[in-house]
C-alpha cells in the first residue's frame, strides 16, 4: 500500500466498502426529483441526475443555479423537500454530515473550512486525532501527515500552522484531508480558484489518481478549459433545473455556455474601443512588503492588467497603494501631484476603490444585509448629521442592485447567503456608489460564471466610458491578456516585463512569469 491508502484505511467500514464494490461505470449515487425549497423560493427544481462510479462527473452552471444546494444536500449540511437519494442502489436519508462522511461522500470547497490556528497535521487529522493511553502522539501525527503530503507531491509543511500558507495551499491541505478519509465520492468546488498553475498541476494529478482508485469525483467549476480536460461526463444546472448530461467527447464549449444561460455569448471578454485620457496615477519606484522597486501609471480610460502567479508581489502592491500595507520607498503621484496614502481613508478620500482578492474575508461584512455593504463608503452621503436617512438609503442599495443585476429577493438578505457571483456584484456596487476613479479589482471574476463574467466586464467599459482608470490583477492569463491595455508582469515581487495590448503572446507573458522556476 502506499502511505496514504495506509492511513486511509483506517476510515473503512461497511458502507463504504459496500461503494468499493459498485463496477466501474455503474450508477454509485442517483438523485430522483430531488428538491430543495426554502418557503417559496425553489433553490433546486426536481433534479434527476445519475453519477457512475469511477468517473469524473462535472457539473456547471452559472451562480444561483443550484450548485451550492446540490452540495449541501449531498453532503448532509441541508435536508431535501422532496425527491429520492439512492446510494449503491438503495435509498437513503443522507440527513447529516456525520452519516454523508460515513458512507464515503465528502467535499472540497471553494472557501476553505479548516482551522487556521492549528498546524497542517492537525487539521488533517482533526476529528481523528491519534492517541495512546488518552494522551494525543503529535509528533507521530505530524510524521504521518508529512508522509502523505510528500506522497501526493504537494511538498506543504506538516507542522506549520495553516495560516502561513497561501489561500492555495489551505486549499490542497483540504484535497488531502478529503482523500485521507476514505472517501468514494469526492466533491470538489471550484477548486482551483485560488491555485497556481503548479498546484493545479498536483491537485489534477491527485485527482487522476483517485479515479484511477475507483473514486467518483464531481468537479464543479467555471473554468470550461478544466472541465474539458478532466471530465468524463458533464451535468448543467440552469435556474435551479438540471438541463441536461453530456459525454465530454461529444460536446463542446459552445453548447455549454447556451445550456447554462440560455443565450448566445459572442464574445465573454467585452472589449470597447475607449479613448485614454489624462494620467491619474503614477507610481516611481513603490516599494513595500513583498513588492519592489515598482514604476507603473493608470491613465483615464484605461485597463492596466497586473500578472504572476500567487505570491509574485501583485495583491501586495496593490495593498500599499490603498494603504493597507506600508510602503517604504518610492513616490505615489495622484493627477499629477505627490500625494501620501498612509492608509485606507486617505485612498477613499483621493478616489481610489479597492475590490480585494478574498471578497468574504476582505470585502464584505456577511453578518450584514446587502443593502448596509452596498451603501458602507457612503452613509456620511446618505445621512443628515447623525442621522441615516432611511429613505436614501433604500434607493440608493436598491439603484445598484438593479444596475448590477444582483439576484436578491431583498436588499434585506444577508449577504452570507448569497452565490459567489452576486456577492463580487455586492463588492462593486458598494464602489459605484462611492463615485471612485481608480478602481482596484483583485482577481475580479474568481469563483464566477461565464455569464456574469460578461456582465462585470461591460460593468468595467462602463467605468471607462465614465473617465475611470482601472487596474485588474489576475493569475487567469486569458483574463489580463484579452482585458488589459497595458500588461505588467509580476514576478518575487518585481515588475519583471511591460507590454501594450496582444504585443506579446500567451507563451511570452507565461515564460516571463515563471521564468525562474524553469
Amino acid at each position: 500500500m502506499t502511505s496514504l491508502e495506509e492511513i486511509s484505511h483506517r476510515h473503512d467500514d461497511t458502507t463504504k466498502t459496500e461503494a468499493s464494490r459498485i463496477p466501474a461505470g455503474s450508477p454509485i449515487l442517483e438523485l430522483k426529483g430531488l428538491q430543495k425549497r426554502y418557503g417559496y423560493v425553489e433553490a433546486l427544481k426536481p433534479a434527476t441526475v445519475t453519477f457512475l462510479a469511477g468517473e469524473i462527473h462535472a457539473i456547471v452552471g452559472e451562480n444561483g443555479a443550484g450548485k451550492s444546494t446540490l452540495i449541501k444536500l449531498l453532503t448532509g449540511v441541508i435536508t431535501r423537500t422532496a425527491g429520492e437519494i439512492l446510494w449503491c442502489g438503495h435509498p437513503v436519508a443522507l440527513a447529516n454530515p456525520n452519516e454523508a462522511i460515513a458512507r464515503g461522500i465528502n467535499a472540497v470547497h471553494q472557501e476553505v473550512v479548516l482551522c487556521p490556528h492549528l498546524t497542517v497535521a492537525a487539521n488533517l487529522f482533526l476529528g481523528d486525532e491519534v492517541n495512546r493511553f488518552g494522551l494525543m502522539r503529535k509528533k507521530q501525527m505530524v510524521a504521518m501527515a508529512q508522509t502523505v503530503l510528500d506522497d501526493l507531491g504537494f511538498g506543504l509543511p506538516a507542522a506549520e500552522l495553516l495560516s502561513s500558507l497561501t489561500i492555495g495551499q489551505q486549499q490542497l491541505v483540504a484535497t488531502a484531508r478529503a482523500a485521507m478519509r476514505g472517501t468514494q465520492f469526492l466533491i470538489f468546488d471550484e477548486p482551483t480558484a485560488y491555485l497556481t498553475r503548479k498546484e493545479s498541476a498536483q491537485l489534477f494529478k491527485l485527482i487522476r489518481r483517485l479515479q484511477s482508485e475507483g473514486v467518483t469525483i464531481v468537479y464543479i467549476s467555471h473554468r470550461m478549459e478544466e472541465v474539458f480536460e478532466l471530465a468524463d461526463r458533464v451535468s448543467v444546472l440552469r435556474d435551479g433545473t438540471h438541463v441536461g448530461t453530456r459525454t465530454i467527447s461529444e460536446t463542446n464549449e459552445d453548447e455549454l455556455i447556451k445550456l447554462m444561460i440560455n443565450r448566445s455569448i459572442e464574445q465573454i471578454y467585452h472589449k470597447e474601443k475607449i479613448p485614454i485620457g489624462d494620467t491619474i496615477l503614477e507610481t516611481r519606484g513603490l516599494s513595500g512588503p513583498g513588492f519592489e522597486d515598482i514604476s507603473l501609471s493608470v491613465r483615464a480610460g484605461e485597463i492596466v492588467g497586473l500578472y504572476g502567479l500567487i505570491g509574485a508581489g501583485r495583491s501586495e502592491f496593490a495593498l500599499g497603494l490603498y494603504g493597507r500595507q506600508p510602503v517604504t520607498a518610492g513616490e505615489i503621484h495622484w493627477k499629477g501631484r505627490k500625494v501620501e496614502i498612509r492608509n485606507e481613508r486617505d485612498a477613499m478620500e483621493l478616489g481610489i476603490a479597492l475590490a480585494p482578492e478574498s471578497r468574504r474575508d476582505q470585502g464584505l461584512c456577511l453578518n450584514l444585509p446587502i443593502g448596509l455593504n452596498i451603501n458602507l463608503p457612503v452613509f456620511k452621503r446618505l445621512s443628515h448629521g447623525p442621522i441615516i436617512n432611511n429613505r436614501n438609503e433604500a434607493v440608493n442599495a436598491d439603484k445598484q442592485i438593479r444596475d448590477l443585476s444582483i439576484k436578491t429577493p431583498s436588499r434585506r438578505v444577508l449577504v452570507s447567503a448569497m452565490s459567489g457571483g452576486n456577492q463580487q456584484k455586492v463588492v462593486i456596487g458598494k464602489w459605484l456608489s462611492h463615485g471612485a476613479k481608480l478602481f482596484i479589482f483583485d482577481e475580479p471574476t474568481v469563483g464566477v460564471d461565464v455569464g456574469t463574467k460578461a456582465e462585470i466586464y461591460r460593468l468595467f467599459a462602463k467605468l471607462l466610458r465614465d473617465g475611470a482608470g482601472i487596474i485588474v490583477i489576475s493569475s487567469y492569463l486569458p483574463e489580463v491578456y484579452e482585458l488589459a491595455d497595458r500588461l505588467h508582469v509580476f514576478r518575487h515581487g518585481q515588475l519583471v516585463a511591460s507590454h501594450d495590448f496582444h504585443a506579446a503572446t500567451h507563451e511570452e507573458v507565461l515564460g516571463e512569469a515563471i521564468a525562474s522556476e524553469r
